[in-house]
């Protein structure tokens, strides 16, 4: 019984640091011209950002990154084709057609101005 109640223990422990590592999800800022996407198969969030300079994710460096608005859906559409700063947290994404690709999950979206 005791072994159980050990392995038990265990397990609850591991998959909860587990759990936390996952959630923790780290912040980044990119900047870049903001551009609508289409994709046959609607596998695009129907944004993206031309990045000002390539970004490295897991050893491949990407010119542009698409944006998923979430709560900036109505801004967003403001600040088609302006240069903008997009603090968010990477996520990588499955479609059928396209395989894995990277989306930034804006919080904040803001035009730059020059």
């Amino acid at each position: 019984m005791r072994f159980w109640t050990i392995g038990i223990i265990c397990f609850l422990m591991v998959s909860f640091a587990y759990a936390q590592k996952e959630g923790e999800q780290e912040m980044i800022t990119v900047t870049g011209t903001l551009a609508r996407v289409v994709a046959i198969g609607g596998e695009t969030t129907g944004w993206a950002v031309k990045l000002d300079s390539p970004l490295e994710v897991e050893g491949k460096k990407l010119s542009r990154i698409e944006v998923d608005a979430g709560s900036n859906g109505e801004k967003i559409s403001e600040l088609e084709n302006k240069h903008v700063r997009i603090t968010g947290t990477l996520e990588k994404r499955h479609g059928v057609e396209r395989g894995e690709y990277w989306v930034i999950a804006a919080k904040e979206i803001e035009e730059i101005k020059s």
